[in-house]
């Protein structure tokens, strides 16, 4: 018989806590920030999923930026400022 592998007791952290440190994380290494949900059309799940890292090409922006732009009558939200980065210490 296989002997069971042994667990540590992990608790997953709510995501509450983890956003802000991605998020800062994301500012501090200049690395695109994308959340998104996703609907399960066959059972009705919704996931969540938050990224950090580079994925946004200026081409890709600028269309996402116009995409958010063109549906601001429907509650899309785009925020934009200077931005300088800060290397964590």
């Amino acid at each position: 018989m296989v002997p069971l592998k042994k667990t540590r007791g992990t608790k997953k952290r709510p995501l509450m806590d983890l956003l802000p440190e991605l998020v800062v994380t994301a500012l501090a290494h200049d690395n695109d920030f994308i959340m998104t949900f996703e609907t399960d059309p066959d059972s009705g799940v919704r996931k969540l999923y938050a990224m950090s890292g580079k994925f946004i090409s200026p081409c890709m922006l600028r269309k996402l930026i116009r995409q958010a732009e063109s549906q601001r009558d429907e509650g899309s939200t785009m925020i934009s400022r200077k931005c300088t980065s800060q290397k964590p210490v």
